[in-house]
């Protein structure tokens, strides 16, 4: 198995109000620490941006988001992060057959990439606790309908590549 990490829509006019929430910490901690994991391991962090509203400073990541060199950046227009974009070609000549999905938002973008990859026969999973939802019932949807996986299956498989 070949897996690469995607960080979705953590910008500053999507999540940057959410500063003083507890869990929005907490789910850049999973966040940064699988990123961390990935890299580590040799294994792409692929970091999408939403431009559609526009691209100045307020589309840019948050500053709590840990990014390197080394991470591809795809940018978007539509919420399913494959539609019109590299980012299958880049899967593909990376050889990746599965995704670990994280970012905002869970019942929007982080959805419609999950069933984008599924679409074209990736495995895919979104990072337990790294995904922020625009409203608590978004992210129990998604806990008990999708397929997840935890911080420690992450370090666990990319430990045994």
């Amino acid at each position: 198995m070949n897996i690469a990490l995607l960080i979705i829509d953590v910008q500053e006019a999507f999540i940057g109000h959410r500063k003083e929430e507890k869990e929005y910490h907490n789910t850049f901690e999973y966040i940064n620490e699988a990123a961390s994991l990935f890299r580590k391991a040799g294994k792409p962090v692929i970091v999408i941006r939403d431009i559609e509203g526009g691209n100045d400073d307020t589309f840019q990541n948050v500053e709590e988001l840990m990014t390197q060199d080394s991470d591809v950046e795809v940018l978007k227009v539509y919420s399913n992060s494959f539609w019109k974009t590299n980012l299958e070609e880049i899967l593909k000549e990376k050889n990746i057959d599965f995704v670990v999905l994280c970012g905002n938002a869970a019942e929007y973008c982080v959805l419609a990439t999950y069933n984008g990859a599924i679409e074209r026969n990736f495995g895919a999973a979104m990072l337990q606790h790294g995904i922020f939802a625009c409203h608590p019932s978004g992210l129990m949807d998604i806990y008990y309908n999708r397929a997840l996986i935890s911080f420690e299956v992450i370090s666990y498989m990319l430990g045994n590549c």
